[in-house]
């Protein structure tokens, strides 16, 4: 565990934490009756939270599929460090590419991808390729899709 988290997060923080991962549209006050405290008191504490970057932001989950894209695939690329940079540029600009990490391992970078088709999947692999070797993986079901973050 982080030392920076833990000192920071009680066990009424991991409550709120846990409540906003929730439902990051519950008011202050809904998330006080469930954890104990005042609609002003769990204010501060997120705005705390917020400021010392426990809390990240709030986001929408969208269906890719509402918009069409029905595949979704991983692909890991092999490239060497100078080719970085033109990557993440390139991964900034391509609206089927939703996230891109630098890993350990054989592979230098994962992303994930959404895609409306196949021949639109290998069109991003072929763009891709340029940048060094691919592997591509499509996801076939997602049985545990996201997971709320309490003190591990």
């Amino acid at each position: 565990m982080n030392i920076k988290f833990k000192s920071s997060v009680d066990k009424t923080g991991i409550n709120i934490l846990r409540e906003l991962q929730m439902n990051a549209r519950s008011t202050f006050s809904e998330i006080g009756r469930r954890v104990g405290l005042s609609s002003p008191a769990v204010a501060e504490r997120v705005y705390k939270m917020e400021e010392t970057g426990i809390i990240n932001g709030y986001h929408a989950d969208i269906n890719p599929s509402t918009f069409g894209q029905n595949i979704m695939a991983f692909i890991t690329l092999t490239t060497q460090p100078d080719q970085y940079q033109k990557i993440y540029s390139f991964a900034e600009k391509q609206k089927e590419i939703v996230e891109c990490h630098h890993i350990s391992g054989n592979e230098s970078l994962i992303l994930k991808i959404v895609s409306g088709s196949i021949s639109q999947l290998n069109g991003m692999v072929e763009k891709l390729s340029k940048f060094g070797e691919t592997k591509t993986s499509i996801v076939l079901s997602s049985p545990v899709k996201k997971r709320i973050m309490e003190s591990i």
